[in-house]
């Protein structure tokens, strides 16, 4: 990250830390389940430590996946929920709704939706988006740059034979996964609702693996025994600002957004705290802290001009309402209407 952009981050931490504790007027613990590292750590900083601050509730953390939490609230049916708050990505939410595991929020408790992009809105009422990214193709510089691989710009490329036992695939059972599985039926001519020419297509790739941990990929990427991925648009400009040789591009085919909800959990026993908390989660501040430290989009439309004055960073993610036109969004009724079929044929057909 740029010197400008650390002090930036380190003044709004330090603002956040000096700021005088508002009037205590709770006492509630809630629990929220989000991702961990270091998108863990600045949500407490930024969302959860901020609310401590000015109520007094208390906020616990339970750190997985998105599959991972949806089994839990579905095995806690007829018990107090495991958690308040659960973050989720846009796939997972839809089946956590029709399964009643989540329930819609009351805007005057959650006056920060007013502020988000429409594309950000559950049209239904339930958690809004709280992140936006694009999935692209990352890669390895210097391992190219030795083989005499030119640097991607296409989706083909994945396919070069001089990549063969170097690219790491997304599992289907993650969001880049299943987003990278419609884009590619897309250009095969299927879509959503017919992934099987995607599918096929993905099979002919000389995989190194089927990752299913962005943590395992970073490591197999800086270590260089993968050359290529597709990774989402935070995470690989994570491994850029640390110094690494690595390269990410949205191929010139166009890209998918990728996006990571909020939500209330149905049955919570503090359904005004959770929601003081989803609130906090999309306030400006909370949200312009993320994006410069971890590159993920804000989905609150007031930063975007704040984010127009900083081209270097406001490139690493959909920060306008231009890019948001230019990613494609998956039509998530149809593609979890075909999901297991899709699962199945890849666990039978792709995975080798």
């Amino acid at each position: 990250m740029p010197v400008v952009f650390r002090i930036l981050a380190a003044m709004l931490l330090g603002a956040i830390a000096a700021a005088p504790a508002w009037a205590q007027t709770s006492n509630v613990t809630i629990r929220v389940a989000s991702f961990g590292g270091q998108f863990g750590d600045l949500e407490k900083a930024y969302a959860g430590d901020r609310l401590t601050r000015r109520t007094g509730i208390t906020v616990e953390w339970v750190h997985g996946n998105p599959n991972d939490f949806l089994a839990q609230m579905l095995a806690s049916r007829g018990r107090p929920p495991p958690f308040d708050v659960v973050l989720l990505d846009d796939t997972v939410q839809a089946v956590a709704i029709g399964q009643g595991l989540v329930q819609k929020l009351d805007p005057a408790v959650v006056p920060n939706l007013k502020m988000l992009y429409p594309q950000a809105l559950n049209r239904q009422g339930y958690g809004p988006d709280l992140l936006f990214y694009s999935i692209g193709i990352v890669y390895n510089k210097q391992k190219l740059q030795e083989a005499g691989i030119p640097a991607p710009t296409s989706w083909d490329a994945l396919w070069d034979p001089r990549l063969a036992g170097h690219v790491s695939v997304p599992d289907i059972s993650l969001p880049q996964g299943s987003e990278f599985a419609v884009k590619i039926a897309q250009l095969a001519g299927g879509g959503e609702a017919n992934l099987e020419p995607g599918l096929d297509r993905i099979a002919k790739i000389t995989a190194h693996d089927y990752y299913t941990s962005s943590a395992t990929l970073g490591e197999l990427l800086a270590s260089g025994d993968v050359w290529a991925s597709v990774w989402t648009s935070g995470r690989a400009w994570a491994l850029i600002d640390r110094g690494l040789p690595v390269g990410y591009v949205i191929p010139k085919e166009g890209s998918v957004a990728g996006i990571d909800t909020i939500d209330l959990v149905a049955g919570s026993e503090h359904p005004k705290e959770a929601q003081q908390f989803i609130n906090m989660a999309l306030d400006p501040v909370s949200q312009l802290g993320i994006a410069f430290e971890m590159f993920y989009g804000p989905t609150n439309s007031s930063l975007q001009s704040a984010l127009a004055a900083y081209p270097e960073i406001a490139q690493k993610f959909p920060a306008s309402p231009a890019d948001l036109e230019r990613l494609y969004m998956v039509d998530l009724p149809v593609y979890n209407a075909h999901v297991k079929q899709a699962t199945d044929y890849w666990n039978r057909h792709v995975k080798h």
